[in-house]
Order: structure tokens, then C-alpha cells, then sequence
């Protein structure tokens, strides 16, 4: 069972209730992440044995390898396309808190507890809501339109519950 949790605790207004809370990334990170965690996969265990390494150092040098191809997906494709979003993040991870009132869009960074926010639009702003199913190499999609141009569009694991945002604007 999934931790149900409210990151936006503390921007919720007197009154206003969560309906739902996403957590995923923004659009394209999904493809990277997948290409970087297989060839991280195959380099780390080729490591080992081109160097001829023991068993503890081998081991040590996946978890080193792993790490550092996380970091280089992380660094080299995800900031760059956080950076793209629109709005524009520090991140690839957000979470997306709907609330009877409010569309609440906050920046997971790295390293931070809490996340910061980035965007709270009213419900009322939001038009043209459209869901993706996921596949089986492709992830729940999300897209949205805010005050009529602002487009939104994210990416969501399959444990995250994106048609009950979908349900609610129907």
C-alpha cells in the first residue's frame, strides 16, 4: 500500500482538501532514465570483469558504476529537460497535489526534505485534460492546458493513481 501523504500541507488554504497527489517526471525523463539504467546495468557488470577485480572491490565498482551513470542521466539529461519544462524546474522529479480548489505543482529536487513549489493554479484555469495509459515500455502520460495556453505535460510510474486526476475534471 502506497504512503498517502501531502507535500503541500502548508500551502493548502483554510478549508481545502486533497483530492489526489502524483508523483512522477517531467515529460522525456522517463525514456532517459530507462536507456541510462540498462547500459548502466551492462557497463557495471562488464566492469568487473575486464578488470579482473574480487569479488568486494567488483562489487564496490557496480555500486560505483551504477551511481555514476544515475548522476550522468540525473546531470546530463534530466536538468536539461527540468530546465525545458514549462514551468521551468530544478528537477525532473515533481509532485502534482490536486485539491478541490487548486492544481499544485511542486520541484522534488535532490537532497531537500520538503518540496518547493513551483505553480498553484485554480481548477477553474485548468482546460483540456488528457491521460495517456501506460504501455509496456511507456509510462502513464499527464497533459494539461492552464488559462487556456499554458501547456503542462508529465510522466507517471504505474503505482500512481493518475486517472483519479483525470476523473475529476469529467
Amino acid at each position: 500500500m502506497r504512503r498517502r501523504h501531502e507535500p503541500a500541507e502548508g500551502i493548502l488554504e483554510p478549508g481545502e482538501t486533497t483530492v489526489v497527489v502524483l508523483e512522477g517526471v517531467v515529460a522525456g525523463f522517463t525514456r532517459w532514465s530507462g536507456l541510462g539504467g540498462v547500459a548502466g546495468i551492462v557497463v557495471a557488470l562488464t566492469v568487473p570483469r575486464v578488470l579482473n577485480l574480487g569479488f568486494v572491490v567488483g562489487a564496490v565498482a557496480i555500486v560505483a558504476v551504477l551511481m555514476g551513470v544515475f548522476a550522468l542521466v540525473y546531470f546530463a539529461a534530466g536538468r536539461p529537460l527540468a530546465a525545458r519544462n514549462e514551468p521551468p524546474l530544478q528537477s525532473p522529479y515533481l509532485t502534482l497535489q490536486l485539491t478541490d480548489r487548486r492544481v499544485i505543482l511542486m520541484d522534488r529536487s535532490l537532497g531537500t526534505d520538503e518540496p518547493t513549489l513551483v505553480e498553484a493554479s485554480s481548477i477553474n484555469d485548468i482546460s483540456t485534460v488528457r491521460y495517456g495509459a501506460a504501455g509496456p515500455l511507456v509510462p502513464q502520460r499527464l497533459a494539461f492546458v492552464v488559462r487556456g495556453t499554458e501547456r503542462r505535460q508529465f510522466e507517471f510510474p504505474r503505482s500512481e493513481s493518475v486517472q483519479e486526476f483525470v476523473d475529476y475534471f469529467e
